[in-house]
């Protein structure tokens, strides 16, 4: 068969670039179309991480979590207000009362956030240089 997968391609096409939200809106348009069974919060997440591997060619080596494979992970909190209610499975909690801030976040095996917090600092700079530059492509494009 064909692969399916979801991606985001970034804020030229959507200002989130957001996996979270495509995974969800498959998720709800899923069960809108072919009613509530139809499309699982576990299928969302099988196609927007190993379907998205295969869609690239590269299953096994991305897209999940296996020996051999980048190593890459993200761990999200079930904390809060927002998940007071969700008791029974955390993937379908997360997919529908999320997204929160990441709690961890490890890249080929290297920690990028822990507890919430970038493991190298400088993001403030980062985020005016990034300002800086997004204002002088805005004016560019506005003149």
């Amino acid at each position: 068969g064909v692969p399916v997968g979801l991606g985001c391609d970034g804020s030229s096409s959507a200002d989130t670039a957001s996996l979270w939200l495509e995974a969800r809106t498959a998720m709800l348009q899923g069960k809108l179309r072919h009613g509530a069974a139809a499309m699982t919060a576990r299928d969302a997440l099988e196609i927007a991480t190993r379907g998205g591997a295969g869609c690239l060619g590269r299953v096994g080596e991305i897209g999940e979590l296996s020996v051999g494979a980048c190593g890459d992970l993200v761990v999200w909190s079930l904390d809060g207000p927002a998940f007071a209610g969700a008791l029974s499975d955390p993937i379908e909690a997360w997919l529908r009362c999320g997204p929160n801030s990441a709690r961890h976040t490890v890249v080929a095996g290297k920690p990028i956030v822990l507890d919430g917090a970038p493991v190298h600092g400088g993001l403030d700079e980062m985020l005016l240089c990034h300002r800086a530059i997004a204002a002088g492509m805005q004016s560019a494009l506005d003149a």
